[in-house]
């Protein structure tokens, strides 16, 4: 039995995350437990600040920050890392065509997540050449539903123009 994970406590799995594994070994797609939205508005953004809120978001939020590991005998826990370090990208669209821009964002939809010690959610920040600005957020649905999704995107949000 796994008591940490590089320094972390780890916790059992849910019965739905129990359930999101068992049955992904019999899926020939692995990213069907995939979520991608965006959120965009039409105004221009300070990047810089997003990028603060968005880290301050991943600091509030731990559903955000839970990394899976499995041990000798194939069981799965779940930890919980202090603090998320990777970069927050950028990708400008402005020169492509907005099925251009969703095509791609699509495609990164359809990159499974490492399923061991690895973040399970992705946000880029991106501009569309519709004029619109914002972040695109890309999750595993073994630790995020639609209402954390929103959560966490209301949160970036609030934390942003509080900035602004």
């Amino acid at each position: 039995m796994m008591r940490k994970r590089k320094g972390y406590p780890v916790y059992p799995l849910t019965i739905a995350q129990k359930f999101h594994f068992y049955y992904q070994n019999f899926c020939p797609k692995k990213e069907v437990l995939n979520i991608g939205t965006s959120l965009t508005i039409e105004t221009d953004i300070n990047w810089d600040e997003l990028k603060k809120a968005i880290y301050k978001a991943y600091e509030r939020n731990e559903f955000m920050r839970v990394r899976f590991a499995s041990d000798k005998e194939g069981n799965w826990y779940q930890y919980v890392v202090d603090k998320e370090e990777r970069d927050i990208e950028y990708v400008d669209f402005s020169d492509k065509t907005m099925e251009e821009a969703n095509e791609i964002m699509t495609s990164w939809t359809r990159v499974p997540f490492e399923q061991i010690d690895s973040p399970m959610n992705r946000v880029v920040m991106i501009k569309t050449s519709d004029g619109f600005q914002g972040t695109y957020l890309l999750a595993d649905h073994m630790t995020m539903d639609a209402q954390s999704l929103i959560y966490f995107m209301r949160d970036v949000i609030e934390l942003y123009c509080y900035d602004m």
